[in-house]
């Protein structure tokens, strides 16, 4: 379960600049923003290119099937990448239609779907060993809420034109300022309450699998068999904080385009 950063896959190059192997991607990228001081890491970077690439090739298999009509109506007799995708494809869509109605699930199911399929391999790939789950970076679940931010503020401009600005002031002219404070306020904390959720638990994940993995391996002959009651929480973990992504940000999207129902 190691924790494997690029300079360790890629020592000669981060060390042309200093012997150290630290400074080199700082040259090449700049200094973090909020701690200038550190060095840069882009393990996240590379494995999200990984996640990106698996993705890839599920879509491709699960298209080939699905573009003949009449072999995609016979079903599997067994659990297959195709089966995989259209279960989470449907749950995903069956959630949608629950909170958004039909018309506007399938307006917005690409991206949920896709939010959907990149975050739950993305957090099992830390239960892999040798695999590094991009979903427990800070950078890469922020990148995914802020998507989610844009789109349903775009989407709330679209459904009510000025209307959408009007619910920030409140009901109550006197209030007005108040009321667009909160709302500020709350609607900027969404995609950070998103991001450091998903950050933090699947971080606690993979640090809890890898110390019993380790305490496995040295204390035991059988490093195998310790931490397999963790490798299922961690798949527990990996589906409910997908879950509860895709549909806070369904949420935030019926809340945005449907604000007058509510």
């Amino acid at each position: 379960m190691a924790d494997y950063t690029f300079i360790d896959l890629f020592p000669d190059f981060a060390n042309r600049e200093t012997p150290e192997g630290v400074k080199g991607w700082n040259d090449l990228f700049g200094d973090p923003l909020l701690n200038p001081t550190a060095s840069v890491g882009v393990t996240h970077v590379v494995f999200t290119f990984v996640l990106v690439g698996i993705i890839g090739v599920m879509a491709m298999i699960a298209w080939r099937r699905f573009k003949d009509p009449e072999k995609a109506l016979v079903p599997e007799g067994q659990l297959t990448i195709t089966n995989f995708m259209e279960l989470i494809c449907d749950a995903v869509l069956n959630m949608m239609t629950d909170l958004l109605g039909e018309k506007a699930a399938r307006r917005y199911f690409p991206l949920i779907g896709a939010l959907a399929v990149f975050i739950f391999i993305g957090n099992i790939m830390g239960l892999v060993v040798g695999l590094y789950p991009p979903t427990s970076n800070l950078n890469t679940s922020f990148a995914c809420a802020l998507v989610v931010f844009v789109v349903y503020n775009v989407g709330g401009f679209k459904a009510m034109g000025f209307g959408y600005i009007k619910h920030f002031f409140g009901p109550v002219a006197l209030l007005a300022p108040l009321f667009l404070a909160i709302e500020l306020v709350s609607h900027a904390f969404r995609p950070v309450s998103l991001s450091v959720r998903l950050a933090g638990n699947m971080t606690g994940d993979h640090i809890m699998l890898e110390i019993f993995g380790d305490i496995a391996a040295d204390i035991i002959n059988v490093p195998f068999l310790l931490p397999v009651p963790f490798l299922f929480m961690g798949l527990l973990v990996s589906i409910i904080q997908a879950v509860v992504f895709c549909m806070l940000s369904t949420i935030y999207i019926a809340l945005a385009i449907h604000h007058d129902d509510h």
